[in-house]
């Protein structure tokens, strides 16, 4: 597929290179207050042959840039609650346009990765999968209940984060990870020497790497 639009969203699509074997789509959420001009590198970064990214807007002005719901969101929080509902109404067009749910890989930087683990958790289709970086997790009280209900178990997950993260500390998702897998979830978690930003040197080549197996795997 050579383009794909959505008015749920202000959205920029990057085609895989032409004559790419089994195209996939990965969806790409920024952090809080950031937007999506910072991912438009993406494909020379990661170089994942056959990737196609759709590069999304938060649906929440923040500053200069967007966010995806409040900063810190509560129990049943409206914000979060409407931007997952967008964001199936997103995974329902691209079914609609020709791609199987595996088809769909997700990435998220922060509050991204928060917005899309909480959107594999509840979603009922498997993904094929879901990179986090330098975010946090988002478990509501019932959340085992529901992911035993969702495809987050047959999702492969990554998260990765910094040492050196002031902002979101890695004490943090460890803790969050912790519960995590002691439900119904696979997850890989790295740590790199890094703050609240990517590592270009370490932590791209690892989920480049990552993501390449993954896909093999699925074969």
């Amino acid at each position: 597929m050579s383009s794909f639009t959505t008015s749920l969203f202000d959205s920029e699509w990057i085609p895989a290179s032409r004559g790419a074997c089994e195209p996939k789509v990965m969806i790409v959420l920024h952090g809080y207050g950031d937007s999506l001009k910072g991912f438009r590198a993406i494909k020379e970064e990661l170089r994942l042959p056959g990737m196609n990214y759709l590069l999304l807007n938060g649906p929440r002005r923040h500053g200069s840039g967007f966010s995806w719901c409040a900063l810190h969101p509560k129990e049943g929080a409206p914000s979060l609650i409407k931007t997952r509902a967008r964001l199936f109404a997103l995974v329902r067009e691209l079914l609609s346009a020709g791609w199987a749910s595996r088809d769909l890989f997700w990435l998220g930087h922060s509050q991204g990765a928060m917005i899309a683990s909480d959107l594999v958790l509840h979603h009922p289709k498997p993904f094929g999968a879901l990179i986090g970086v330098s975010g946090c997790l988002w478990l509501e009280k019932n959340w085992k209940r529901k992911a035993l209900r969702s495809g987050a178990g047959e999702t492969p997950w990554l998260m990765t984060h910094g040492t050196r993260d002031r902002i979101i500390r890695p004490e943090e998702i460890r803790l969050s990870l912790e519960e995590l897998i002691r439900g119904p979830v696979r997850v890989d978690y790295q740590e790199f020497p890094k703050g609240h930003d990517f590592d270009f040197d370490h932590e791209v080549p690892f989920i480049r790497r990552w993501v390449k197996e993954v896909r093999e795997s699925a074969r």
